[in-house]
């Protein structure tokens, strides 16, 4: 019981000295004590990255594919984490709300949509490429994997890749892509 007594007291000498001071002639001194750590978030934020959305190499048995832009949407959780959907195209998606959807339809031409978790893991993908002998989509599992993930400072980049070729139906799928866009 007197454990129990003094760790209460213990608890709420805490408390009553971690909370912010009352008085006005410390608020004023508030400001100048947050501009550092504002400074602080501001240098340790990561930089935007530069050079195109979306470069390297997505092949179907040699067949290369030129996928020039990505955007991100947010999809529906998957074991209660939050999803999103990065949306690789060829084509112009023209800020498409539904690009998912209507790249798996092939109206953005050769395309990849890549379900990922906060974390960058890659949950599954569907792709569309015209060296298929499927017309449609294909849908992968296990296949991808995101590498240097960064989800941070409204962006998202890393590499997506399969680790060199890899069959899929009897076809040789090669993925190979750095990226990098806003969040969702």
């Amino acid at each position: 019981m007197r454990n129990v007594v003094l760790g209460l007291a213990g608890l709420t000498l805490l408390v009553a000295c971690s909370k912010a001071p009352g008085n006005a002639a410390n608020t004023a001194a508030a400001p100048a004590s947050a501009a550092p750590t504002s400074a602080a978030a501001a240098a340790a934020a990561p930089t935007p990255v530069a050079g195109p959305a979306v470069s390297g190499s997505y092949t179907v048995d040699g067949k290369a594919a030129v996928l020039t832009q990505v955007t991100t949407h947010k999809d529906d959780p998957f074991d209660g984490q939050p999803v999103t959907d990065l949306v690789f195209t060829a084509k112009d998606q023209a800020g498409d709300a539904k690009a998912a959807d209507d790249a798996l339809f092939g109206n953005f031409g050769d395309a990849m949509v890549v379900k990922i978790e906060p974390d960058g893991s890659v949950i599954g993908a569907d792709i569309v490429h015209s060296g298929l002998k499927e017309q449609g989509s294909v849908s992968l599992s296990g296949v991808l994997t995101v590498k240097n993930y960064q989800g941070a400072g409204g962006q998202i980049s890393g590499e997506l890749t399969s680790a060199g070729p890899t069959d899929v139906f009897g076809q040789k799928v090669d993925v190979d892509l750095t990226f990098h866009t806003a969040a969702p």
